[in-house]
């Protein structure tokens, strides 16, 4: 359901004064008053929006993507999705991943809460009336990377004023980074208490395969079950286990149960989404056949485990992380 088909009908403000038809992308260089330069804006309004952006004008070592996005089960007013880039680029490298292909720095926690703000001017006092405004710190970057973040998640109330805000961190984990981790607890029980998800982006069973689809030295699957067990409390979410499953990637439900606890962690599934750099590495998603199997044999031994398996309409858009701004930059 579109949020123009919801009682509180809305149409979204346009800064750059432009209509761009579904699917299409549309270039500006409209250096906005949240300090972005919004270079493309592309997608469906009914599933997401894409913006490029660069936070300094004329920069392309400054570009980032960050996304309007919906639940395509649930009306804007019921859950709105904020995807923020918190690198220009990705250091991780990840095999399948289209922000891979370029790393510049860290953005500052001004420059990810502009992202925040771009999105929700759009639709004005709708964060005020929204039932669970989730804001991801999940688009181009590894967050654990980048200490502004955890800046950025601390400031995120004073900047969106909506009963039902989360916030949101999908990582990798990489090495070097615990006390990253140490301070995110900290920063969920002051701010987020029983609003917060977290997810590691783990993929595989196989620590090995793990560590060979990523260019940085990763915390083991050790680590991570022992923080699930001191970051999950009563009443809060459960720490997500993602996988993106691609064909060529192993896969162990049986060695999954020995390795994560189910009281602390829960399993989301998913296809690996085509993206250029997957097809280059000759990687691609299984079907959905095989993620149900997995899934009921994980809930059949405990795990809470559900499937992820977006609008289709997302891949025709190119809502994967990282390309949109490839693509931009393909084109230049």
């Amino acid at each position: 359901m579109q949020f123009g088909q919801t009682s509180d009908q809305q149409t979204p403000v346009n800064f750059n004064d432009r209509k761009d038809s579904e699917g299409a992308v549309s270039e500006g260089k409209a250096f906005n008053r949240k300090g972005l330069e919004v270079a493309s804006t592309c997608g469906d309004p009914s599933v997401a929006t894409i913006f490029v952006a660069r936070t300094r004008p004329g920069d392309d070592t400054s570009m980032i993507e960050f996304v309007d996005g919906l639940d395509w089960n649930h009306p804007r007013h019921d859950k709105w999705i904020i995807n923020v880039s918190t690198q220009f680029g990705c250091p991780v490298g990840c095999r399948f991943c289209d922000a891979a292909h370029r790393y510049h720095g860290n953005l500052s926690a001004d420059e990810m809460l502009a992202q925040v703000r771009h999105v929700t001017d759009m639709y004005p006092g709708l964060a005020e009336r929204c039932r669970k405004l989730k804001v991801h710190f999940a688009r181009m970057g590894e967050p654990a990377l980048n200490r502004a973040v955890l800046d950025a998640i601390e400031r995120l109330p004073a900047t969106v004023n909506s009963p039902g805000l989360w916030a949101c961190v999908a990582t990798t984990a990489p090495r070097g980074t615990e006390d990253w981790f140490e301070r995110l607890i900290d920063v969920r029980d002051r701010h987020f208490r029983k609003r917060f998800q977290l997810q590691f982006s783990i993929n595989t069973t196989d620590e090995d395969f793990r560590q060979d689809m990523t260019a940085v030295r990763l915390l083991p699957f050790k680590w991570i079950r022992d923080y699930a067990s001191r970051f999950f409390q009563d009443g809060e979410r459960k720490v997500i286990l993602n996988f993106a499953l691609g064909r060529a990637v192993p896969f162990d439900a049986h060695k999954l149960l020995r390795q994560f606890d189910p009281v602390t962690t829960c399993v989301k599934l998913t296809p690996l989404n085509p993206t250029a750099r997957g097809a280059e590495n000759g990687m691609s998603g299984i079907n959905r056949e095989d993620l149900e199997r997995i899934a009921t044999m994980l809930n059949e031994n405990g795990f809470d485990a559900v499937l992820s398996i977006g609008d289709p309409r997302e891949d025709d858009i190119g809502s994967n992380c990282g390309q949109s701004v490839r693509r931009l930059a393909d084109r230049r």
